[in-house]
């Protein structure tokens, strides 16, 4: 493992896309790179490796009367990949750094504001693209009608107000189309409504 070099006073904002190892208290070492965290200090860890020591190694690790100091112990650690995790601060006992970010600040701020442009392109796009008055929908083939060229436009409305009332059937008619049968719609009462 090599030493990397971090100020003394640093805290955890100085820290973010470094790779930390994070001791918790029931034993647990979590190691990922620190993506964000809070005041409660829970953390954010990209690529995270959980690893543990298993309950039956732990007779291994406990200091035996007839053992030497010597003696080198033959413990497998349980390792198990969690990719992006939160940990709970009130978990946390310490974090230590293991690595340095992968990319320099400037890199990584040169990153950045390409992200940024990206996503501010692609929401102006989309405003535009929803702006278009031109949206192209599917003909409702109640709303037209079809002429001897096969060319389609919109019907005219049919209410007793354009044809002077003459027409004893338009009260049974769509409003917009001569051919549509009459549509009946089941009551919605509105909020706070009481049938008597």
């Amino acid at each position: 493992m090599s030493k990397i070099q971090v100020a003394h006073g640093s805290r955890l904002a100085n820290l973010i896309d470094y790779k930390l190892r994070v001791l918790t208290q029931d034993g647990r070492v979590y190691i990922g790179q620190l993506m964000a965290f809070d005041k409660h200090m829970n953390l954010v860890l990209n690529e995270c490796i959980e690893e543990r020591v298993p309950k039956t190694q732990l007779d291994k690790l406990r200091p035996r009367k007839d053992s030497k100091d010597g003696t080198t112990l033959n413990i497998k650690v349980e390792k198990r990949v969690l990719g992006l995790t939160i940990l709970r601060g009130e978990q946390i006992l310490s974090t230590v750094v293991e690595d340095k970010p992968l990319l320099s600040k400037k890199e990584r701020l040169v990153r950045d504001k390409k992200e940024k442009k990206q996503a501010q392109k692609q929401t102006k796009q989309r405003k535009e693209k929803e702006k278009k008055p031109g949206k192209i929908a599917k003909p409702n083939t109640a709303n037209v009608k079809h002429t001897n060229n096969s060319a389609r436009e919109i019907a005219q409305p049919s209410s007793s107000r354009y044809n002077g009332g003459n027409d004893s059937n338009s009260a049974n008619r769509s409003r917009f189309n001569n051919e549509a049968p009459p549509q009946t719609r089941k009551f919605q009462p509105p909020p706070g409504f009481k049938r008597r």
